[in-house]
């Protein structure tokens, strides 16, 4: 049993969970404590291992692949599991229908989860997927499969179905978050059918890939859903703090600490090196002024969501920060963040309109004009500039040249980009005149990577 155990630490290592050598040692000594009974394994390595809330879902995962030794569930012969809801052939337009012009019967499903506790939800999840054929173990191929199940169930008009029942006051508040909970109970129990069918068919090699998509922290911003997005904003809160707060370093004059050479030499060829004074300098802690500019255009739409939720808790929180968006244009919301949210600022069309007024699409090189024009004097050898955006600038000269005065201005110029680094050089990406400038340009497509951004450049 310990070696499985030692096993499953390094899948969760790999996983992107932070598992310490104590800790795993901390596992095996509770494990044997309790004996290796089953029933209390779980709870003993979730105990153990598991430090915060987005680590939770990657054992979760693991946890069942990994132990899963059970054989294919075989149906229960007793129950007819097919009356009144009949499965047919569905397509992935979300219609339902086959073929055969014939589809799932959406009231059936209804009729079959309705007040149903979580066992025979998940009894029905495995019969659901008993006859769904796989073709690899990856997590896109078990997305598409659950879609296409869910079509042919009629899965999406049930929904919509309970949605305007409660709409028309048909059904309580009660009653339609007791529906959406058996859903999502549903859904979750049909995609962990998946990923056993993909384990047991593929092997145990297929286990890491499953494991990995169930970190938030490394899944692409375009990938999350809702209730995952409310969870990277959290994280993303927290970097904002460690971004804005944490000090530079500079150095002074001082009585004592480390020799300063510069100033030593200076005063022995001034004094014609009678008497000799050692000078010394000490490290002193200074905020750096910080500007982030975030890139707003449609086609980072998901990333700069992300971003702007970054450069709102940073704008609340610290006076020494200056915030940009732009498409076309650039326009200062500092003080804007400082009041309300970013929902609010999406949904302001005035404010829209006003970076966007003169062609509706990216122009770095019109954006940069306009900071070397109106705004270069206020950079300082103290200014981090940090910008968001995927440099597409729609076939447009680059504004290279600007970039360079800025950044002969300012400390440093750091770039996050949302896109695959093998796409930099691609269509009308422009990353390549603008790397020059900047002190790092890093790909930033998950929070993982963007935590390691703020680790680095800090």
């Amino acid at each position: 049993m310990k070696h499985l155990i030692i096993e499953f630490v390094r899948l969760m290592r790999e996983a992107g969970v932070s598992v310490t050598t104590m800790e795993a040692a901390d596992c095996l000594t509770a494990l044997e404590l309790v004996g290796f009974r089953l029933e209390l394994i779980k709870a003993v390595m979730e105990t153990t291992l598991v430090k915060s809330m987005w680590e939770l879902p990657i054992f979760n995962t693991l946890f069942d692949l990994f132990f899963d030794l059970a054989p294919d569930h075989q149906p229960d012969s007793s129950k007819d599991w097919t009356d009144p809801l009949i499965i047919r052939a569905g397509t992935a337009d979300g219609s339902g229908r086959g073929s055969s012009g014939a589809g799932g019967d959406a009231d059936g499903l209804l009729e079959r989860i309705e007040s149903q506790p979580p066992p025979v939800l998940e009894e029905l999840a495995r019969n659901f997927i008993m006859q769904v054929k796989l073709e690899c173990a990856s997590p896109q191929e078990i997305s598409v499969k659950l879609r296409e199940t869910q079509v042919g169930l009629r899965w999406f008009e049930a929904v919509n179905r309970v949605e305007r029942r409660y709409l028309t006051g048909q059904i309580k508040e009660s009653v339609f978050r007791e529906w959406q909970n058996a859903f999502k109970l549903l859904e979750q129990s049909m995609r962990k059918e998946l990923e056993k069918k993909a384990v047991r068919q593929f092997g145990r090699q297929a286990i890491l890939p499953l494991v990995e998509f169930a970190n938030i922290r490394r899944r692409e911003f375009g990938e999350l859903s809702l209730v995952e997005v409310g969870a990277i904003e959290q994280e993303i809160t927290k970097l904002a703090k460690k971004l804005a707060e944490k000090p530079g370093i500079r150095l002074r004059r001082a009585k004592r600490g480390k020799v300063d050479l510069r100033r030593t030499f200076q005063e022995v060829v001034r004094t014609g090196g009678y008497p000799i004074r050692l000078k010394f300098r000490d490290r002193i802690k200074s905020k750096v002024d910080l500007w982030l500019f975030c890139d707003v255009s449609n086609s980072v739409e998901q990333f700069s969501r992300f971003m702007l939720q970054l450069v709102q808790a940073a704008q609340r929180r610290y006076a020494a920060v200056r915030s940009f968006v732009f498409i076309d244009e650039a326009v200062e919301v500092t003080e804007w963040f400082r009041h309300q949210d970013v929902k609010d600022f999406l949904e302001a069309r005035h404010l829209r309109d006003r970076f966007s007024r003169r062609v509706g699409l990216s122009r770095y090189d019109l954006v940069l004009e306009q900071i070397v024009h109106s705004e270069l004097s206020a950079i300082s050898s103290k200014t981090k500039i940090i910008i968001f955006g995927d440099g597409r600038n729609n076939w447009r000269a680059s504004g290279a040249d600007e970039l360079a005065k800025i950044g002969e201005r300012a400390q440093a110029i750091y770039w996050l980009n949302p896109l695959p680094s093998d796409q930099w050089l691609q269509g009308d990406c422009l990353m390549k005149e603008y790397q020059p400038y900047c002190r790092q340009i890093f790909e930033c497509r998950n929070l993982e990577q963007l935590t390691e951004v703020a680790n680095r450049i800090l």
